[in-house]
């Protein structure tokens, strides 16, 4: 199975990806294998600050085939070398960039470039992109997915922005393959000795 396809399927029976937005590093490994225990095993590193790229590496060396480690706030082809340089299986997009998202689908990464009107939709998905990461979702909400997808029968969505624990489930039922979320997946990243009841309660939600 390629890196593509097994991080898609890793997203799709999850149906969340974790956001680690400059996570402090004594933190990084005991947060990822909260979320791995928990059933959320893509985790996203995001590309800005100096460090994402050996989280990444790390991420990967530490888990292998057992998650599914990628980046995001990927803002320029030479971003998205260096995650596929340290390992990065999946490359997240802010909004539609074609050279980094045609870059990201060469080198082999689940591309999800950042989209939001019909217009960016179809160039992204011209450009190869894998899964449309509508950003941000909330606003326009769950209602607007609805009303959009339809008209993109076989591309998949993920919504990624104002999702919450109180309207994941709607999302998911709009049309959502998945959702991304940053901490109200798991909480207060610093106690460690909550985040897995947090991370369960989510992942129940998402999965019921």
């Amino acid at each position: 199975m390629s890196h593509v396809e097994r991080a898609k399927q890793m997203l799709a029976e999850d149906k969340i990806m974790a956001i680690l937005r400059q996570f402090p590093q004594d933190l990084l490994a005991p947060v990822s294998d909260a979320l791995i225990e928990g059933g959320v095993r893509s985790i996203e590193i995001t590309m800005d600050y100096e460090r994402a790229p050996q989280d990444v590496k790390d991420l990967s060396d530490r888990y292998g085939d057992k998650a599914s480690i990628g980046v995001g706030t990927t803002w320029s082809v030479e971003q998205a070398a260096a995650a596929a340089d340290a390992g990065a299986t999946f490359c997240v997009i802010p909004g539609f960039d074609q050279s980094t998202c045609e870059y990201s689908v060469k080198r082999g990464m689940l591309t999800l470039p950042g989209v939001q009107t019909p217009c960016e939709i179809q160039q992204a998905i011209r450009a190869g992109g894998h899964i449309m990461k509508l950003y941000p979702a909330d606003p326009p909400g769950p209602g607007y997915l609805a009303s959009i997808a339809p008209a993109y029968s076989g591309t998949s969505f993920m919504a990624t922005g104002g999702v919450t624990k109180s309207n994941l489930k709607a999302f998911l039922d709009a049309g959502a393959m998945a959702v991304g979320m940053t901490d109200g997946l798991f909480g207060d990243y610093r106690d460690l000795d909550s985040i897995g009841a947090e991370i369960a309660e989510t992942v129940r939600i998402a999965q019921s």
